[in-house]
């Protein structure tokens, strides 16, 4: 959404056939005409075009059109493969721009940006997930079907695969909660919008305040005993410190996170739901570790194309699952790779691997001066936050000319603001990221903090 001009603009891109694509322009239109009472006086000026009257003598005009090149919307190599050329773009200009609020202006334009995916992306979202998609064939009966679900994550395009699944399962969308973690994904408001079409509530969720929100409301709303899907362990602590009254409504806890399995062994035999550690599993150490440890470097690589990585510095921080195989992959694309953990057991498992091991951060930092930087802790590395990310202190020790990748599914796994207090200039590099200026010189911060190897739909 640009609203710096004197025509507020939008556009969102689709993939799909002409009909998919003018049903979303209908719904569009419907949630229009729900927002503004005048703009049932709509005029449609052609095929795909419409005048929406939006009142007080302010327009927005809607234009649907095929898109002119290769389209970059959600997953468009995967959805137009075989298919021929789906690629749509849906656009809106917000005319007689002086007569409206901004707020006004964006609740037009917000019509537009969050409309659900089309049946090709989400056919495309499936294929990419065959293991989470393949589930609904192996268990014919429907288990989740006398039971709630409270599940915790990201809003990108793999929710709607796993929403799907789930309802596929035996789920009814009635009975689930999304708790939305609150990064700012591209495509979020469009994930948000297919949940809601498929009947899922979506809730915020920027602290423990708004867990404990979600939570009770859906225990107020649901009244089978439910499940819980956590991402980091929100839900756990919430649940035992600012609402145990609920423990009794919930069945036990799936966590996809070693993070949020730490969170609930502070409990010890206190804990009282049976865990389910996805972290722990074969399948998530083994075969998604690795998988996603070179789905990270493959990611870095292609936003970095032209720099030379061979027998160049690199850091890993947190060896845990994923660390260890981060730290296995650069290694054996020949950087000269180091590692650090704030927890004892994993950094002697790092040296006796035959990593460049030390108890301070700040003396990797300095000495190894690394080109490429990875932290993969799961823990924040802000003011407050156990001092496991990059963050603090530590910053004032990064080389110049380095590059930090995030691979955690926590916002706060990068100390952004405290790099932002150091920078003496900070500049937009676009896709690639965002470059502080720092006193010993600059680092770029790559997919501006976000988990590097997110889709690159989902990365705004």
């Amino acid at each position: 959404m640009d609203m710096r001009s004197g025509h507020a603009t939008t556009t969102t891109e689709l993939l799909g056939t002409a009909e998919q694509g003018r049903l979303v322009l209908a719904e569009v239109l419907d949630r229009l005409d729900g927002a503004f009472p005048a703009a049932a006086g709509r005029h449609r000026l052609g095929p795909g075009a419409w005048l929406v009257p939006l009142g007080g003598g302010g327009e927005l005009l809607i234009a649907l059109a095929p898109a002119s090149g290769p389209g970059s919307g959600p997953a468009s190599a995967s959805a137009s493969r075989g298919r021929g050329n789906g690629q749509l773009v849906l656009s809106a200009t917000v005319l007689g721009r002086a007569v409206l609020s901004d707020a006004d202006a964006a609740r037009a334009l917000g019509c537009l940006e969050a409309v659900p995916f089309t049946g090709w992306e989400s056919d495309a979202f499936t294929e990419q997930l065959p293991l989470l998609s393949g589930l609904m064939k192996r268990v014919r009966d429907k288990p989740l079907g006398e039971c709630g679900l409270l599940v915790v994550g990201h809003l990108l395009s793999d929710l709607v695969v796993q929403a799907q699944t789930l309802i596929a399962l035996g789920a009814r969308p009635e009975t689930m909660t999304v708790v939305d973690k609150g990064y700012p994904h591209k495509l979020r408001q469009r994930v948000e919008a297919h949940l809601a079409g498929l009947g899922v509530s979506v809730v915020p969720a920027a602290d423990k305040v708004d867990v404990e929100t979600a939570l009770r409301l859906h225990a107020a709303r649901v009244m089978e005993p439910s499940v819980v899907i956590d991402d980091g362990g929100l839900v756990g602590p919430t649940l035992m410190m600012l609402a145990p009254e609920l423990l009794p409504e919930y069945r036990g806890v799936v966590e996809q996170s070693m993070a949020g399995i730490e969170e609930l062994e502070v409990f010890g035999a206190d804990w009282p739901l049976p865990v389910f550690s996805v972290a722990q599993s074969t399948v998530k150490r083994g075969i998604e570790a690795h998988w996603i440890a070179e789905s990270v470097v493959r990611s870095i690589r292609e936003l970095l194309p032209g720099e030379a990585f061979e027998d160049a510095p690199a850091l890993v921080i947190g060896f845990g699952t994923i660390g260890e195989q981060v730290a296995s992959v650069l290694r054996g694309q020949r950087m000269r790779v180091a590692v650090y953990d704030s927890e004892w057991p994993r950094l002697l498992a790092a040296h006796e691997a035959g990593y460049l091991t030390a108890p301070e951060l700040a003396a990797l930092l300095d000495g190894h001066r690394p080109l490429l930087v990875v932290s993969s802790t799961g823990r924040g590395a802000g003011p407050g936050a156990r001092p496991s990310g990059l963050g603090g202190e530590d910053l004032d020790f990064l080389p110049g000319e380095c590059f930090v990748a995030n691979v955690s599914g926590r916002a706060s796994e990068i100390d952004l603001p405290g790099l932002a207090e150091r920078a003496e200039r900070i500049e937009d590099l676009g896709r690639v990221g965002v470059r502080y200026v720092l006193p010993r010189g600059p680092v770029t911060v790559l997919a501006d903090g976000l988990p590097v190897n997110l889709p690159r739909g989902d990365v705004a």
